[in-house]
């Protein structure tokens, strides 16, 4: 299994999303949210390449229960998270955060 290296606008993005269920629903919501981000992230690291890719050219895994997906590169040695987003969010958002 590959390492995750995430941009540094990651820790922004799972910050964002944690505020907004511990003030819009409850610390319950945002440990689920925590659990299922954290099981999203292993499944990318155990198997990088199942996922399907983007049309911004990165790979995109979609949470099952909360409305969010990742967007990732596969490297040689490891795989850049390079944004957590909202499903609502426009398709480009985090897709021109600098990659490597």
């Amino acid at each position: 299994m590959k390492p995750i290296r995430y941009h540094p606008q990651v820790q922004r993005d799972i910050n964002e999303a944690m505020k907004y269920y511990f003030e819009n629903a409850s610390e319950f919501v945002a440990t689920q949210f925590w659990d299922e981000l954290s099981s999203a992230l292993e499944a990318i690291r155990s198997t990088s390449v199942s996922h399907h890719f983007d049309p911004s050219g990165l790979r995109r895994l979609n949470m099952n229960t909360f409305p969010f997906n990742i967007l990732y590169e596969d490297l040689n040695d490891r795989v850049r998270v390079q944004v957590i987003r909202h499903n609502a969010r426009k398709p480009e958002f985090g897709t021109r955060r600098k990659r490597g």
